[in-house]
């Protein structure tokens, strides 16, 4: 099966001068857990993402002590993942799951072969709309959630100063 039979398709992006109260209308009004950053709404090249987990994490347990600024008034180019893990349309769904298991993320960045966002694809439509058997799925869950010492993702260069 390809990863173009099961990704969400087109994902609403944010810019990196969007604010973090963007993002999370964004997942709000979309029932989502990630909104891919791009460097502009007309090429849409993924320069990074940002999860529920960020702004929680980055901006509301250490907004306030990190900045000046209101939370919520955070640019996201301060908290995003710059770390991107993606994968293409035409992938297998077997080499999604293996770039998901090494890298530790539940979510990657479907781009073409120009660098342009095409959609994402996250262990819950691995889950709903393939057949992954269920010894596979928790092994590739067990590897994902499994604690590796380091902060789980490269942040901002804002994000990593902070102490």
């Amino acid at each position: 099966m390809r990863v173009s039979q099961v990704m969400t398709r087109n994902p609403v992006c944010c810019i990196p001068s969007d604010t973090a109260q963007v993002a999370a209308l964004i997942m709000k009004r979309l029932d989502t857990g990630i909104v891919p950053v791009v460097n502009n709404e007309s090429d849409r090249k993924p320069v990074g993402l940002v999860t529920d987990r960020d702004l929680c994490m980055a901006v509301i347990a250490i907004g306030e002590a990190a900045s000046s600024q209101e939370p919520m008034d955070i640019p996201v180019e301060e908290y995003m993942t710059t770390s991107i893990v993606s994968c293409g349309p035409e992938d297998d769904v077997d080499r999604v799951l293996q770039l998901m298991k090494e890298n530790q993320v539940r979510r990657l960045m479907v781009v073409d072969d120009h660098n342009v966002i095409q959609g994402v694809v996250s262990m819950t439509d691995l889950v709903q709309r393939s057949k992954i058997p269920e010894g596979k799925t928790r092994e590739i869950l067990e590897k994902i959630c499994e604690p590796t010492g380091v902060p789980s993702k490269p942040r901002a260069a804002h994000a990593r100063t902070q102490s």
